[in-house]
């Protein structure tokens, strides 16, 4: 297992206070970090107050000396820097606060195994920057240097395994801050191990909706992504807010497939079937008027909708046709390697394949379950829900 560079974009600036707190470094909200929006902060050392703003968009080469696979970023989103007993010594001219920093992946940060600890480094990706007066800030008593995205990077290490939520044990972080110093800033990100380098790191809910229910997701892209449902419900999102679209049906759509975001197509009640090129939805002559559950295809001249009654439909290019399934019972669930490799699947137990030339039954083992889902990693690997 590499070690992950969790490379969590926090740019986090301590608050300068007298009396202990318990405020947030601040970080940035949204990833990934290296290329992407980081928060800068700003401390005033005479008012003894921090503010944060969005910088412009850090250029990607900031990451060329990341080699894992994995990078986070979001203050308060994927971790958390909070400190504590904030002082500034003017007589030695020492700036310091304990620092912690809270987990807020669904994975264990600081290791790589589950169980043998890696720790977690917080490291400095920029600055200290001395912003108002004169002099020079240094980091004075870090853990160590590292080469993380530059040469010679000081970082600060927490010896630890942490879990989800869980906030690590305080470490004092000293800088040292010449009196004629009236404001700096610096940028952190933190390195760490995880078991698994490629899964969610943490659900969001987005609270937008009408009320209605949702049928099913399909996305081209990350900022590209369809939703139907309940009354012809087509909601899109472009990556940072949903917006509804014209189904021209009240139709329940059940299902959504796409070749590409300028390619899709949905699926519902009373044999509905929409398509959208980029620009509108228009509703496609099905045939039928079973209900529709489930839609997938190979190419967009070769699509599939499966529902009651054992329907399935097939679109080549220009017009949908019935297939012969062999069966009555219904069928909700429909994927792909190819258009000549397909499996349906539905109630009953049933599951049907497609050789690109007819379709067969194959034996699930049950004749109760109620299939509603199928999905594969490839022709031999394939699941059933």
């Amino acid at each position: 297992m590499r070690s992950l560079r969790a490379a969590v974009t926090l740019v986090a600036l301590l608050q300068l206070l007298n009396a202990c707190s318990d405020r947030q470094v601040a970080g940035p909200s949204a990833p990934p970090v290296l290329a992407g929006r980081v928060l800068s902060c700003t401390v005033d050392v005479g008012a003894r107050t921090m503010s944060c703003t969005a910088p412009p968009s850090l250029s990607p080469q900031g990451g060329r000396g990341i080699t894992a696979d994995l990078v986070l970023g979001g203050q308060g989103t994927y971790v958390a820097l909070r400190s504590s007993n904030v002082s500034y010594n003017a007589g030695t001219s020492i700036f310091q606060a304990a620092v912690t920093v809270q987990n807020l992946t669904a994975l264990p940060l600081g290791t790589a195994d589950g169980s043998t600890v890696s720790g977690v480094k917080v490291f400095f990706f920029s600055g200290p920057t001395v912003t108002g007066g004169t002099g020079t800030v240094t980091v004075a008593n870090p853990d160590g240097t590292g080469a993380f995205t530059g040469t010679s990077q000081p970082f600060f290490f927490y010896n630890q395994i942490l879990q989800t939520a869980q906030v690590s044990s305080a470490k004092t972080w000293q800088w040292a801050v010449p009196s004629t110093v009236v404001t700096f800033t610096f940028q952190v990100l933190v390195d760490a191990s995880a078991p698994q380098e490629h899964t969610v790191l943490r659900w969001l809910y987005d609270p937008t909706g009408d009320g209605g229910a949702n049928g099913e997701v399909w996305g081209a892209s990350p900022s590209d992504v369809f939703v139907v449902g309940d009354g012809g419900k087509i909601l899109h999102y472009n990556g940072a807010s949903w917006a509804a679209q014209l189904s021209g049906t009240t139709q329940f759509l059940f299902a959504v497939w796409g070749a590409s975001g300028s390619d899709v197509f949905a699926v519902g009640d009373t044999g509905t079937i929409l398509h959208y090129d980029g620009k509108g939805w228009l509703a496609q002559p099905s045939g039928t008027t079973q209900r529709l559950i489930g839609v997938w295809g190979s190419t967009a001249s070769d699509v599939f909708a499966v529902g009651r009654n054992g329907t399935i439909l097939h679109y080549d290019g220009t017009s949908w046709a019935s297939q012969p399934s062999g069966t009555t019972l219904e069928i909700s669930g429909i994927w792909g390697t190819s258009g000549s490799d397909v499996f349906a699947a539905g109630v009953g137990g049933t599951i049907l394949h497609y050789n690109g030339t007819s379709w067969t039954p194959q034996a699930s083992g049950t004749t109760t379950a109620d299939f509603e889902r199928i999905w594969g990693a490839s022709g031999s690997d394939v699941f059933t829900v």
